[in-house]
């Protein structure tokens, strides 16, 4: 059996065949990756997901029995993270230093094909004024993982009311190029009349006209988004738990 070994970030993402690395993990960000077998333990993206204080915050991925194997040897060698992110399966193989405070369960989704126009789709418009978004993720998301101004974040798509935003999404580029859709939000007055739907498909459109792939994360309890995502055609990759101090 293949030992421990450590391997390049830029290496990694250039060669790498899952798509989360080849998307998601940023190599200018990432200090540190080890490997054994098929598993994977990336320091990396600390900047990702808001302010870092510095912290490891790592990314466990591979098969349960590589992943508990490495993640016991990685233990001593790299400092106490911040977050952990590890596919779900193998959540509790991890060392007791890693098995911070869950705080979220959820899909890694992704697609390679647009989402064909709906006669009725609303009107989506790009909004560049930070106000009325943060007024509607006031309300409706204060919990967003993007802000107006989130580093990494190329834009804001929403739907326009009379009083305000019914519906906004932000659309990040990683480094790969793929799009990600984040804090896609409808104000709770206009639920249910498909206008997350609608923001979400174009979002999932300028996403792919750069770079032909367009990912989401979504917790797995997210039942309405789930069936939104799954009919404009993102498919799930990784489910991971994820934990953070």
């Amino acid at each position: 059996m293949e030992g421990l070994r450590e391997i390049d970030p830029h290496r990694l993402v250039a060669t790498s065949a899952h798509p989360f690395v080849r998307h998601q993990i940023d190599p200018t960000d990432t200090p540190r990756v080890l490997a054994l077998g098929d598993a994977l333990v990336v320091d990396g993206n600390r900047n990702r997901t808001g302010p870092s204080d510095g912290s490891p915050s790592l990314w466990c991925l591979g098969p349960t029995d590589d992943l508990a194997r490495l993640a016991a040897q990685a233990v001593d060698l790299i400092d106490e993270p911040g977050r952990v992110s590890v596919e779900a399966a193998a959540y509790d193989e991890l060392p007791e230093a890693w098995r911070l405070p869950v705080s979220g369960h959820w899909h890694w989704m992704l697609t390679h094909q647009a989402p064909p126009p709906h006669p009725l789709e609303p009107t989506v418009v790009e909004v560049t004024e930070a106000g009325p978004i943060d007024g509607l993720l006031d309300v409706a998301n204060p919990g967003s993982f993007a802000r107006p101004g989130s580093r990494g974040v190329e834009c804001w798509l929403g739907i326009p009311g009379d009083d305000g935003l019914l519906a906004v999404g932000a659309l990040y580029r990683d480094p790969s190029g793929a799009g990600h859709l984040r804090s896609v939000t409808t104000h709770p007055t206009a639920a249910g009349r498909g206008l997350g739907t609608a923001v979400s498909a174009a979002l999932t459109r300028r996403a792919l006209a750069v770079s032909g792939t367009a990912t989401l994360g979504v917790y797995v309890d997210n039942a309405p988004a789930l069936a939104v995502y799954d009919r404009l055609g993102f498919r799930t990759h990784v489910t991971f738990r994820s934990a953070k101090r």
